[in-house]
């Protein structure tokens, strides 16, 4: 589990970076808009939508990684109640291999008595 905290914290990270990127972007070509050069300004944008999407895979990465936390997380706590179960289970052979109808009969005339 600590492997998949590590690799959110790294994406977590790489898309601050690449949100950054894009709004410096939208500031350049704010510049160039204002410069009259449009063509910079459009190139501009094209790479703050070329950021937007690497964005979107790091999420649905992050998305696909919680996903595999959850599943795991599913997954031991199915194993610990399989363990209780079976643990349980043993208890009550043991249990029901000490009592014998024997010393039940016994037991219950004893009460009777």
């Amino acid at each position: 589990m600590m492997i998949e905290y590590d690799t959110l914290e790294v994406l977590e990270k790489k898309g601050k970076v690449l949100v950054s990127k894009a709004e410096g972007e939208v500031k350049r070509a704010r510049e160039f808009i204002h410069a009259r050069n449009r063509t910079s300004a459009m190139k501009c944008m094209e790479r703050k939508k070329m950021w937007e999407q690497i964005i979107e895979v790091l999420g649905n990465y992050q998305l696909r990684i919680h996903d595999q936390m959850i599943m795991i997380e599913s997954a031991k706590a199915t194993t610990e109640t399989l363990d209780a179960l079976r643990n349980g289970a043993a208890a009550m052979k043991a249990i029901n291999k000490a009592m014998d109808i024997d010393k039940i009969d016994k037991t219950m005339d004893e009460i009777h008595q």
